[in-house]
């Protein structure tokens, strides 16, 4: 046998799993109606022993996919992309940022933590990632808490900022901002996506939503735009940097696309606020997985 080939079919198990992993990733996304690029570098990282760096870049190119494939199903005229144009600038500086910053802990290989050897990257993303997946899904449990009690849950908590100079948003019911303010909100999520191989939508509909005061299904329209372009960025930026294992996309698109489809049928049976709840338990439910995986490297 061609020892290439026999290479590939050692590889076969492994992408099968990757396969299996995306399907479950994907099922969960179609569920909850939102991309599950937080849920898949975890995932690779942790149950498939994928290598952070690809697995960060894995699930930013995979995020292409989706996100190509939404914006298009949707009618989005010209003016609806002013707003996600107008932070394109921050997206960009804070994409090539967190991927820069993620290529400094991988040159930095490893250091002695505790008694143990282990890896920059894996502490720099896997720490992030639990901050953050930890502080959203408690502010989804308060915000589905309040929802049921009848508690009115305020927005826009940065739209107000009198930072000159301001744009106004027509399409978006006359929303006036600042720009400024809009260029620090696309940095910071441009900034997570690149580090972590995120859409960025898990912090950019809320962030829409209750930051900027945007109703749900404007947020939802102006995110699929944002998704699309920190995608793009992404991929560029981690493909320059050789994060990205094409077998690997290509068996997430693959398992994510079949389990999408399942997913999407389930989610429409269930209710917004118990959609939202159960969501908040999935993000804690991720986040206590990257706990003991922190607590595993550093302690065992």
């Amino acid at each position: 046998m061609d020892f290439a080939l026999a290479e590939r079919l050692d590889e076969l198990p492994s992408l099968l799993g990757v396969v299996l992993a995306g399907g479950c990733v994907g099922f969960l996304s179609g569920v909850f109606g939102i991309g599950g690029g937080f849920l898949l570098v975890p995932v690779l990282h942790i149950v498939l022993n994928v290598e952070m760096n690809l697995a960060v870049g894995a699930g930013a190119c995979q995020v292409l996919g989706p996100a190509t494939t939404s914006l298009l199903a949707r009618r989005i005229t010209c003016r609806q992309t002013r707003l996600p144009l107008t932070i394109a600038g921050g997206l960009l500086i804070g994409v090539f940022s967190g991927t820069h910053v993620l290529e400094l802990a991988k040159q930095q290989q490893s250091f002695s933590l505790a008694g143990k050897t282990v890896k920059m990257a894996d502490i720099v993303v896997l720490t992030t990632y639990f901050v953050l997946l930890l502080g959203v899904g408690l502010f989804a449990l308060w915000e589905a808490r309040g929802t049921r009690t009848g508690q009115r849950v305020f927005r826009g908590w940065i739209a107000g900022w009198y930072i000159p100079p301001y744009a106004n948003f027509e399409e978006f019911d006359q929303l006036r901002v600042s720009i400024v303010t809009l260029c620090w909100f696309g940095l910071a999520v441009g900034f997570l996506a690149g580090l972590l191989g995120m859409s960025g939508g898990l912090i950019v509909i809320p962030g829409l939503i209750y930051l900027l005061g945007m109703k749900t299904h404007q947020a939802v329209f102006c995110s699929l735009v944002i998704i699309w372009i920190v995608a793009f960025q992404t991929t560029i930026a981690h493909a320059l940097n050789n994060n990205i294992d094409l077998p690997c996309v290509m068996a997430l698109l693959l398992g994510g696309t079949v389990g999408a489809r399942f997913g999407s049928e389930v989610g429409v049976r269930l209710g917004g606020r118990q959609l939202r709840w159960n969501f908040g338990w999935l993000l804690l439910g991720t986040a206590f997985l990257i706990g003991g995986r922190l607590i595993w490297l550093v302690a065992i």
